[in-house]
């Protein structure tokens, strides 16, 4: 396993995310556990991952989801010429979103009976933490496998459009409702909605927001990672 990585260091930021995903999981277990729920239902997971459901198990599922850029993010600087790496970057963007996608999630918090509010307020955090430093990883292993093959200021201008692109994607994904599989089963419907989106963006102002303040929340996010990683 070790020998996958490039590094040391990676190999260490890989086993802590694995932990932090391993508590989150967690998390949900034992708010399963308290609330009754029957296991045996676990077989019908992809079913309950993604409803609203009072189960939480769609935050497994987005968080599985937001492991895949990270997973890509490992498997790109390994290709033989940046030409076969292009594809997993194509792979990799389109999949880019649903990392800070769970911090939307956090819309979900309100009482449930049975269950503590702080409870629910820290796993879904938790969730969202996790995420969040999913594709910030992610964008460094990225922004260092551009640096070498483009250069410096050339990365960095693609890495900024990328959290602008992540950005809007995740406002697709919360307000208008896209999977990121829809690009491949709804491409013209998916355009002409974002196109719509573009073109009138003063009828969507109440939730295009949503787009510029995460593009700022991740853009300080990763500037400050950055400035840490490089201490």
């Amino acid at each position: 396993m070790q020998s996958f990585f490039q590094t040391e260091k990676q190999y260490r930021i890989f086993k802590l995310l694995c932990l932090t995903t391993l508590l989150n999981f967690a998390l949900v277990a034992g708010r399963l556990w308290h609330t009754g729920f029957d296991f045996s239902q676990i077989n019908e997971f992809y079913d309950l991952a993604m409803t609203r459901s009072n189960t939480f198990l769609f935050l497994v599922w987005n968080l599985f989801l937001a492991w895949i850029p990270y997973t890509l993010s490992l498997i790109i600087p390994k290709m033989p010429s940046r030409w076969v790496a292009l594809p997993l970057l194509a792979i990799w963007l389109v999949f880019l979103p649903n990392a800070p996608y769970i911090v939307t999630d956090l819309l979900h918090i309100h009482y449930r009976v049975g269950v503590p509010l702080w409870y629910d307020v820290m796993m879904i955090f938790s969730f969202a933490w996790t995420g969040l430093l999913l594709g910030f990883i992610s964008l460094l292993d990225v922004q260092a496998y551009l640096d070498k093959i483009l250069g410096k200021k050339t990365s960095a201008t693609i890495i900024w459009a990328v959290i602008g692109l992540c950005a809007f994607g995740v406002y697709l994904g919360r307000y208008q409702r896209w999977n990121t599989w829809d690009l491949l089963m709804e491409p013209y419907q998916l355009f002409w909605d974002v196109m719509g989106v573009l073109f009138h963006p003063i009828a969507n102002m109440g939730t295009l927001g949503l787009a510029a303040v995460m593009a700022g929340v991740l853009g300080t996010g990763y500037m400050t990672l950055k400035a840490l990683v490089r201490e």
